[in-house]
């Protein structure tokens, strides 16, 4: 497809269908928690204490210019590491995120989600509701789906089995294929078209989404129920637990449970107000957590201890994976870095 190229100085977004496009505008609005500048414009910065994983001499390469720029989502795919982002940077790294090399893609697209239900195979989710795939573990990138300017963006995507995948985005869009090439679009029945579906996770066959204003929805046996939250902003992230515990976060410190079976949500205290864009569960355990303003969290879901991170960063953190020996792979508005947990605990820092 022909490039595509951004905005230098990007104008205000355009309004869901309209003819004139600039993918500067959706940027700022992944970057900055899809929907919300103002969880951004919150407590002053601290000293940056963890080491960039991509410090270079010569900052006008592309490998720096990729590994220092917008990151949205990272997974792993075996003991290789995939982090993708603005401009359709797809970043690889076979070393627990010491050094990054860049894939090739066949597109410029904003790239917002990456899966690997397997070591070799794995989707990506992005702008104009891109899906890429591979099958060699990230090397190279084959487009499966994309409706051009339609001005709709998939946020996450999730494998439920191999080759049974589903994404959703802005304006109430699901994508879902049941055999890994033929997505088909759906949309959650008496929902407003406005509401941005963020984030979705699935235990067993059975999924949750969550958005807007407190939203979610969890499909039982192919159904939609809707399960409202006692909160009316708007979650970004979610989780399943080790024994089936549904988790969502979101604006401004909020964070929710719901045991599997249960039809309500518990409020979680994490004890900040800064919001949470990624989530992800660790060996031990533990959910590590990262947001606004590069805060970052480990909460114990088993006693609800939280313990605060020294700020790696004064930008928007988005993703998160575990790495080896207590560290911790964060990428984010101002692109990857490596966080020594172990450190953080030896400094002291918690709640």
């Amino acid at each position: 497809m022909a490039p595509r190229s951004a905005c230098a100085a990007a104008p205000p977004a355009t309004a869901k269908g309209a003819t004139a496009r600039s993918i500067g505008p959706r940027v700022r609005r992944l970057a900055l928690a899809l929907t919300t500048l103002t969880a951004l414009a919150q407590a002053g910065a601290v000293p940056a204490w963890a080491a960039d994983a991509a410090a270079a001499v010569n900052t006008d390469t592309p490998i720096w210019r990729a590994t220092h720029g917008l990151l949205l989502g990272i997974a792993r795919a075996g003991t290789r590491l995939v982090a993708v982002g603005n401009g359709g940077a797809v970043l690889l790294s076979d070393d627990e995120g010491n050094s990054w090399r860049i894939a090739k893609t066949p597109t410029d697209e904003l790239l917002a989600a990456v899966v690997f239900p397997t070591p070799r195979e794995g989707w990506i989710a992005g702008q104009d509701e891109l899906i890429l795939h591979s099958t060699d573990a990230g090397e190279s990138w084959t487009q499966q789906y994309i409706k051009a300017d339609a001005d709709q963006t998939l946020f996450t995507i999730i494998g439920i089995a191999p080759n049974h995948l589903f994404a959703s985005g802005a304006y109430d869009l699901i994508l879902e294929t049941q055999d890994g090439a033929t997505w088909k679009e759906s949309k959650i029945d008496n929902l407003d078209d406005d509401y941005h579906l963020n984030c979705a996770t699935a235990r067993g066959n059975d999924v949750l989404v969550t958005g807007e204003s407190g939203h979610a929805f969890i499909r039982y046996a192919g159904a939609w129920t809707p399960m409202k939250m006692d909160y009316d902003g708007s979650q970004f992230a979610c989780l399943t637990g080790a024994d089936g515990t549904f988790y969502s976060f979101g604006l401004r410190g909020s964070a929710f449970k719901a045991a599997a079976g249960s039809p309500t949500w518990t409020r979680i205290d994490l004890a900040t107000q800064e919001s949470t864009f990624g989530a992800t569960l660790l060996g031990d355990g533990h959910m590590a957590l990262v947001g606004s303003n590069g805060s970052m969290r480990l909460l114990d879901p088993a006693s609800g201890h939280v313990t605060a991170l020294p700020q790696i960063s004064e930008k928007a953190l988005s993703g998160v994976v575990e790495g080896k020996g207590g560290k911790l792979i964060v990428v984010g508005e101002d692109g990857v870095h490596l966080v020594d947990t172990a450190a953080a605990a030896t400094a002291g820092v918690g709640q």
